[in-house]
């Protein structure tokens, strides 16, 4: 309650002394804007008028750009003084914000990281229990799917698209080209685009994030954990220091139970942060593994070696189709470059994939979306005698 120095146990609405929020049926909780005023993260008063609208400017004319979420947490948090087992519990919700960013915090843009939060989808989350090659399968059924074709240049006219693969040849040609690859496959411009990318394109392609989430499956002969629960997570270990904990806290803080989801005695080991940045990248399979275990044996003893035995790993950072798991919102990013991602480059090369959907950005769903979107555009665009797109 406003100005209140000691809290009563309990208090109902009309009890407020603050009028804005004394009667029952306005919500006695701060907006997420209001949170973020307070926070530092948004500048404009509330009263502020919505700017005019402008014809098209530029990604980069968007406010606050250039500062990261780290900046503002760091500083809380060495306010806040936390006691140890506080300081833990907090760097792993961290982890868990990394992990939902596929980034560390310092290299995510404090003002737009949450920019789809609005957009976000209703109802429970989903396992897939037979993988998403179950879905590819079915929209494959009355496709013809090429396999093994690499492609390394995509030429394009206001006739024509031809695309290039690694075997050589004259390639394939076709009306149009819809260009589905991870954004960190466009980062790292293995695939040359004849003429090339206009510079906006390739701006909003430097400018948007694309990180790692590492993953280890461990099977073991019987479960020792909660097997009802979905998952649960392991703080980092009590002798470490404050000083490391930005840098170690995302180390396999949190496990799926697949139990729950698949009827089998595994776990799948989450990494996320700087240790899935640049740690994961100096370490053997051997090594992760060993991690992994040893991560669970600090909350579960010795039975957790005496019980493994097998694994599967991830290396999404180091796959060259992927060169990293889904998008986000850099700290020189907006946005609006979400908006530049899905934007056709003359009149036949479009863009679809999770890092075209700014509503619905690093999910599978985003990215069935965007195909959906882009296959009206192209039909569309066949209609009209594939009009030159600005």
């Amino acid at each position: 309650m406003k100005n209140a120095k000691v809290l009563p146990e309990r208090w109902t609405c009309a009890e407020n002394p603050d009028q804005r929020f004394n009667r029952c049926e306005v919500p006695q909780e701060l907006t997420d804007e209001q949170i973020d005023r307070q926070l530092g993260l948004i500048e404009q008063p509330d009263s502020a008028p919505a700017p005019a609208a402008a014809s098209r400017p530029p990604a980069t004319d968007v406010p606050l750009r250039g500062k990261s979420l780290g900046e503002v947490l760091e500083k809380l948090v060495r306010k806040a003084a936390l006691p140890p087992r506080a300081a833990r519990v907090l760097h792993w919700h961290l982890a868990n914000l990394e992990y939902g960013c596929a980034a560390s915090l310092g290299n995510i843009s404090h003002a737009w990281w949450d920019q789809d939060d609005s957009s976000a989808m209703q109802g429970d989350h989903a396992v897939l229990a037979d993988g998403f090659m179950k879905i590819v399968d079915g929209l494959a059924t009355y496709s013809d799917v090429w396999l093994q074709r690499e492609v390394v240049r995509i030429e394009h006219s206001a006739e024509e698209v031809r695309v290039h693969t690694k075997g050589g040849g004259e390639g394939l040609v076709a009306d149009a080209v819809l260009v589905t690859v991870p954004l960190g496959v466009l980062k790292a411009k293995t695939i040359r685009f004849s003429p090339p990318l206009p510079a906006w394109k390739r701006e909003a392609i430097d400018r948007l994030g694309f990180g790692p989430i590492e993953k280890v499956v461990l099977l073991f002969e019987r479960s020792f954990w909660d097997s009802e629960s979905d998952f649960f997570g392991c703080l980092p270990p009590r002798d470490a220091e404050p000083a490391d904990f930005a840098s170690a806290r995302g180390e396999f803080f949190l496990f799926w139970n697949l139990e729950r989801s698949h009827g089998i005695p595994a776990l799948t080991c989450i990494s996320s942060g700087m240790f899935a940045e640049t740690s994961w990248r100096s370490l053997s399979y051997k090594s992760v593994v060993k991690s992994a275990l040893t991560v669970l044996g600090r909350s579960f003893g010795e039975q957790v070696q005496a019980l493994f035995r097998r694994s599967v790993v991830s290396d999404w950072g180091r796959n060259p189709f992927c060169r990293g798991s889904y998008s986000y919102v850099a700290a020189e990013s907006s946005g609006r470059d979400y908006d530049e991602l899905a934007r056709p480059v003359g009149s036949r090369v479009f863009f679809a994939g999770e890092a075209t959907n700014g509503q619905h950005p690093a999910t599978a769903t985003g990215a069935f979306i965007s195909g959906l979107r882009e296959a009206q555009r192209i039909d569309e665009s066949i209609k009209a005698g594939f009009p030159q797109h600005v």
